[in-house]
């Protein structure tokens, strides 16, 4: 009799095993989705920046309920871009400026101007492609000139009118470029034209392609007497580096503000998508873009936590 209650004894701490290891294999299903058997597939480019924005609007979306199919992360523009073409992305995060690639007939005038940019874009790829580019965050990722911030602020310089002044007054100038922004219309260029100073050759170190990382770099270090390097508006090593950007009123290089965008029919379906997300990129600038960008790049956080402790600290994510 006791060897037959050890043998049940046993099967019931089997069975109570068994149970608890199943209860927690289970993936509990969320409750009350708004599109239980229709995910919503969201994209976003590959890099850092695409990597933040992406997962704002993933957790924003799966706290209103939303069941969402996590591509963050995606891809390289042109991968992204097709991806939404041919619905494999039902969301994505794009540039506004980037708009000047994807349409035709649009004059080429129009992307240095923020809003109108987004008003072409927005309007030719709801047209041909039936996607909606949501309202963009005030956040101009362009390309664009930087300093270190002592000495742009001992030389007085904030803007490229006080560059071109000191340039002009033979301040000693040393840039680090990629080759295309420097013989471009819509790089340097048109920026010695528009305010009114021309670099010579010697003043220019000109790269093959167009890393930012490697033209900060140089700059911080002073490398080759490097005093001026291209920068991207938000790059995350221009805070840790110390470095400023040096603004550009005119907006010589395209406009180039984040905006989700979707597809019309899935908007459709869902209309409430788009203020949850213009509420997160309407607190957008490029002073906290740079600073998400460091957070990632130099401290080494995931973009995920990065964009949760955005959210939270701005009460649009439940602590």
């Amino acid at each position: 009799m006791n060897q037959m209650k050890k043998i049940w004894t046993i099967l019931l701490l089997i069975t109570l095993t068994l149970g608890v290891l199943y209860g927690c294999g289970e993936k509990e299903e969320p409750k009350d989705v708004k599109n239980p058997s229709d995910a919503i597939t969201l994209g976003s480019f590959v890099d850092t920046e695409g990597g933040i924005l992406g997962n704002m609007v993933l957790l924003v979306l799966e706290q209103a309920g939303y069941l969402v199919e996590d591509k963050v992360q995606f891809g390289v523009p042109d991968v992204h871009r097709n991806a939404l073409l041919q619905g494999e992305l039902d969301l994505g995060i794009d540039y506004t400026g980037n708009g000047q690639f994807y349409s035709e007939g649009i004059d080429a005038g129009v992307w240095v101007d923020a809003v109108l940019g987004y008003e072409a874009i927005a309007a030719y790829d709801k047209e041909e492609n039936g996607l909606i580019w949501m309202a963009p965050a005030k956040a101009n990722n362009t390309e664009a000139l930087a300093m270190k911030k002592d000495f742009a602020e001992a030389e007085g310089i904030v803007t490229m009118e006080d560059f071109a002044r000191y340039v002009n007054e033979g301040g000693r100038v040393k840039l680090i470029t990629s080759q295309l922004f420097a013989e471009k219309d819509q790089g340097l260029l048109g920026l010695e034209k528009a305010y009114g100073f021309k670099l010579s050759s010697d003043q220019l170190i000109l790269l093959p392609h167009g890393n930012t990382a490697e033209t900060l770099k140089a700059l911080a270090n002073g490398t080759d007497d490097v005093n001026v390097a291209l920068a991207y508006a938000t790059d995350g090593s221009l805070v840790d580096l110390n470095l400023v950007i040096i603004e550009d009123p005119m907006s010589i290089p395209p406009v180039y503000e984040p905006s989700a965008i979707i597809r019309k029919e899935v908007l459709d379906l869902y209309p409430e998508i788009q203020p949850l997300v213009e509420e997160v990129f309407a607190l957008l600038t490029k002073e906290n873009l740079q600073q998400m960008n460091k957070d990632v790049i130099v401290e080494g956080l995931a973009p995920k936590k990065v964009a949760e402790d955005f959210l939270k600290g701005h009460g649009l994510l439940t602590p």
